[in-house]
């Protein structure tokens, strides 16, 4: 005999639920359901962390292919220093590029410096990276649209 309400009262076996809320309610979430939530906010973490990643590496500066730089994470932001130059008077290790940043909107790095090896000047830097996947490197002072470009090819 099934649970029943017969003349206000209930007859028969009646299993009671009790439903938990507060604190409680987390000892009754299976594991199922807490992993698939962990595993969903993982991903956006690794999305969020790969895409200010494509950068990193070594690039060859075109079209001369005269210098390679290794572009490297250091810190919040992304440095870039001289791996080889066919000009002997560049050092190699020297920090040519410092501090850029990932911007997801722009889906671009910005707010960097970038140094002339030969002179030792500073400029503010932007990077980019183009759908060819060329990364165009701009140095600037005060306005972008009077920098000077330059292009890297992704070598390994």
């Amino acid at each position: 005999m099934k649970c029943r309400l017969f003349n206000g009262f209930w007859q028969g076996i009646c299993k009671i639920r009790v439903v938990p809320s507060g604190p409680f309610l987390l000892k009754h979430i299976s594991m199922k359901y807490i992993s698939f939530i962990v595993a969903i906010l993982l991903c956006g973490q690794v999305s969020a962390q790969t895409s200010g990643d494509q950068i990193v590496g070594k690039w060859m500066k075109m079209p001369k292919q005269d210098m390679i730089i290794e572009v490297y994470a250091a810190g919040n932001g992304y440095n870039g220093k001289i791996e080889w130059a066919r000009d002997t008077t560049k050092e190699k290790g020297y920090v040519i590029i410092e501090n850029l940043q990932f911007d997801d909107e722009k889906d671009s790095w910005e707010e960097g410096k970038i140094r002339d090896p030969r002179s030792g000047s500073q400029y503010k830097a932007a990077a980019k990276l183009k759908p060819d996947g060329t990364l165009e490197v701009l140095g600037y002072k005060g306005i972008k649209m009077i920098g000077s470009k330059r292009s890297f090819k992704r070598v390994k």
